[in-house]
């Protein structure tokens, strides 16, 4: 059976057509989303950091891979890829159905060094108790390319329509292919699709990316972003922004503070026992239901 590849579009690609690939492949490369020169500024920003980390103790985490978390605290422009507007096109495409609002789920640098094997093939929504093939899609990832990713440097293998597979069919490593791409371009593929880092083969080259996931705001996040980024940062942060990290209130009641408050308004000066609270119903609701746009599996 020949091996399906990975579609690369350009940022022209509208929400029907990236309906369609993630229908059918479940996965995308947007080429040149971001200029060279905005990702060497977050380089430059991260440089200290990744200087200083050890390298991972494990098959899963690499023993010649380096991983940044908390990049809130390390660049201010984290944001700035965690909202991109064509990425947040591919959340209103694969999540949008199934929620009221979607929510960050991680984000993360992952350096990949020389000599670094691959890493096992998993799919990113084994977070959650659910079984496969389903049309629902719990989570979805982007894998922003910082440096470019080649298949000699450990570009992420991924398996293209894998998630139509049940939980019984068990990935092969001739199934994958290489999400080969240019430094500013980045990779998006729903949470039943099998992938993993590459094998890099190279002499002195590091493969790093950006990982940012995303999840239905239903769900519990892998990160906890209320420990890891400070409130005063979380204040100062665009309302979308602070809204992706979860505060936020997914109605009908899921999130609420003190008086049945949205998080967002406790946070920029809200007192407690001001109101005797409303009901947090859905917007086109009269009643403690899910809203009428969100489909029910």
């Amino acid at each position: 059976m020949a091996v399906r590849g990975i579609e690369t579009v350009d940022l022209s690609a509208n929400k029907n057509e990236l309906a369609e690939i993630f229908k059918r492949d479940g996965c995308v490369i947007i080429k040149d989303a971001v200029r060279p020169d905005a990702i060497d500024a977050v380089l430059a920003d991260l440089d200290p950091y990744l200087g200083r980390k050890a390298c991972g103790e494990g098959n899963f985490v690499g023993f010649h891979t380096k991983r940044l978390h908390s990049l809130f605290t390390k660049t201010e422009s984290v944001g700035s890829f965690l909202m991109h507007d064509k990425v947040l096109e591919m959340m209103d495409v694969t999540l949008g159905p199934w929620c009221e609002s979607y929510q960050l789920n991680s984000n993360s640098i992952t350096a990949i060094g020389p000599d670094e094997t691959p890493q096992p093939l998993h799919r990113d929504d084994l977070l959650y108790p659910l079984a496969h093939p389903s049309e629902r899609n719990a989570c979805t990832s982007t894998f922003w390319a910082l440096t470019d990713f080649t298949e000699e440097n450990g570009a992420t293998r991924i398996i293209s329509g894998s998630h139509l597979w049940d939980d019984e069919r068990i990935p092969r490593e001739d199934e994958t292919v290489p999400a080969v791409m240019s430094k500013g371009s980045f990779c998006a593929f729903v949470g039943g699709i099998y992938h993993g880092g590459g094998r890099n083969v190279t002499a002195n080259e590091w493969r790093v990316a950006m990982f940012a996931g995303y999840a239905l705001g239903w769900l519990r996040q892998e990160q906890n972003w209320y420990l890891s980024v400070p409130l005063e940062m979380v204040k100062a942060m665009p309302e979308q922004l602070a809204r992706l990290l979860g505060y936020n209130i997914h109605k009908p009641f899921l999130g609420w503070m003190q008086d049945f408050q949205d998080p967002w308004d406790v946070i920029n000066g809200y007192e407690e026992l001001s109101s005797g609270g409303a009901d947090l119903y859905a917007d086109d609701t009269e009643g403690p239901v899910q809203g009428a746009n969100v489909k029910i599996a």
